[in-house]
């Protein structure tokens, strides 16, 4: 008789996360994985699969709110411009511990993306998302004129996410830097 889970899967998989966010995928070890989850090794690979299958659910998991997050200031904010300043000043006045964590998507990226098929896949998945986001709340700010309708929109939002990126890898490096904030203002005068 197969025994029942004794546990929540959704608990179990935002600690795989966080342990992965915190050290990365190949610094985390599955016995650390199994006691921050506090489950059994049988439990980890009858529920998740492998360590990999973990990561990339946990990685999923992680960009879901995270975009969705993003999605839904840029979609519900009054003033896209102002939408957009605020999600890049927030990664400036972030906490210098969670600014020393990163993003965990753009975590992912440097260290598995070259070489990971599926860690690969999932992260264009993600940067067409927050593109498409930013995409969106550009067409609205230059609809409101917001922006210059001359801007090229698709491209200002590709811009954006990478902007967005270099300032989350910069921050990361060094969370005391002033040049956060210059990052952050350069790529909003963009918009101007």
């Amino acid at each position: 008789m197969a025994r029942t889970k004794e546990f929540d899967r959704d608990q179990a998989l935002d600690k795989a996360m966080n342990l992965f966010w915190r050290c990365g995928y190949e610094a985390t070890s599955l016995d650390a994985l199994l006691k921050t989850m506090g489950i059994a090794r049988q439990s980890l690979y009858d529920t998740f699969g492998d360590k990999h299958a973990l990561f990339l659910a946990a990685l999923e998991r992680y960009m879901a709110r995270r975009d969705g997050a993003t999605s839904s200031a840029l979609d519900s904010a009054h003033s896209a411009k102002r939408a957009i300043r605020e999600i890049f000043m927030a990664i400036v006045s972030e906490s210098t511990a969670d600014k020393k964590r990163g993003c965990f998507g753009v975590n992912s990226a440097l260290e598995l993306a070259p070489h990971d098929t599926d860690v690969a896949r999932l992260i264009v998945i993600r940067q067409r998302s927050v593109e498409e986001a930013f995409f969106r709340a550009l067409e609205r700010a230059r609809e409101q004129g917001e922006i210059s309708p001359k801007k090229d929109t698709r491209a200002l939002a590709r811009f954006l996410l990478a902007a967005l990126q270099g300032l989350r890898v910069s921050a990361k490096a060094d969370p005391h830097s002033p040049a956060l904030v210059d990052i952050a203002e350069v790529a909003l005068q963009t918009l101007d």
